[in-house]
């Protein structure tokens, strides 16, 4: 049965708006987050390039961010190179947002660009890549640094009509390694406190570069359908492979999952105990086997 128009609706209609380049910004209002991402040039020299479109790509299993570039940016140059970069991510600051716009200006030399940034860069602590001289140095007052290499396995070449280094470039980033400071890895392990992350809104279509700060984050609770019964679990996985064994005390654990999604999600634990040489999963392997229900 049709609806009736709200008086909203037939005050304020939708009207189309003609699609254009950098439609996200130019045609529309799409607030995102921002990464400041060091990579090296072929001098072992570490220069910021601040980046909107930058998005989590793999999100089980492996891990990756799709960065979108233009393929002919110092970023893009360098990566294509070496394939290293560090995902930088700061506070909301003013005084720091006004040097984030003028180190995203096309054409500049990563050297000169980076004359009077008021970042300090510093080694990574993270002794994979502290003693790799083609690793970049990571921006000190970030709060939050994912460390990433170029996931080689990723391709997507759309068909375009221009020069090739004018158009955007899609590089998948493999996260290799996440740091945050000590006080926010206890804001991550509370889940009840968020930092003042800045929000982007981009160039809008003119001269200016607009950016916002969010108000305190609030929740509602996810929405869960019945429990399963322990027992149930119990009897579901045990009958997945005669050489992994499930627990009571596991099964108990793993109630939460959705009916529809039991096996599938049991497979995953049975395949990384068999990874591991073990015939058994304990409430402890449930815990600390790095799934999405893995959590408390």
């Amino acid at each position: 049965m049709a609806t009736k128009p709200s008086i909203q609706a037939s005050k304020d209609p939708f009207k189309p708006v003609p699609l254009r380049d950098n439609f996200y910004q130019s045609c529309a209002f799409f607030p995102m987050p921002f990464a400041l991402i060091t990579t090296t040039n072929e001098n072992g020299f570490t220069s910021i390039g601040p980046y909107a479109l930058q998005f989590p790509f793999q999100i089980s299993e492996q891990y990756s961010m799709l960065l979108v570039t233009r393929a002919g940016s110092n970023t893009a140059t360098n990566l294509r190179r070496n394939g290293k970069c560090a995902l930088n991510y700061i506070e909301f600051d003013e005084k720091l947002l006004e040097s984030v716009v003028g180190l995203g200006y096309p054409g500049v030399l990563p050297e000169k660009k980076m004359e009077d940034t008021p970042f300090t860069m510093i080694k990574t602590p993270t002794p994979r890549f502290r003693d790799d001289p083609e690793y970049p140095l990571i921006v000190e007052e970030a709060f939050q640094v994912f460390e990433c290499v170029v996931d080689g396995e990723f391709e997507y070449h759309p068909q375009r009509e221009i020069e090739a280094s004018l158009v955007e470039d899609f590089i998948a980033l493999k996260v290799e390694n996440i740091m945050l400071r000590e006080s926010f890895k206890k804001k991550l392990d509370h889940r009840n406190e968020f930092p003042d992350i800045p929000i982007s809104y981009g160039f809008r279509g003119g001269s200016e570069f607009w950016f916002a700060r969010h108000e305190k984050p609030f929740h509602y609770p996810i929405p869960r359908g019945k429990e399963l019964e322990p027992e149930y679990v119990f009897q579901v996985a045990n009958r997945l492979d005669p050489a992994v064994r499930f627990t009571r005390e596991a099964c108990a654990a793993l109630v939460v999952i959705p009916t529809p999604f039991l096996e599938s999600a049991l497979g995953v634990f049975v395949n990384k105990a068999k990874k591991q040489g073990t015939g058994i999963v304990d409430l402890n392997f449930v815990r600390t086997a790095n799934t999405r229900w893995s959590g408390d």
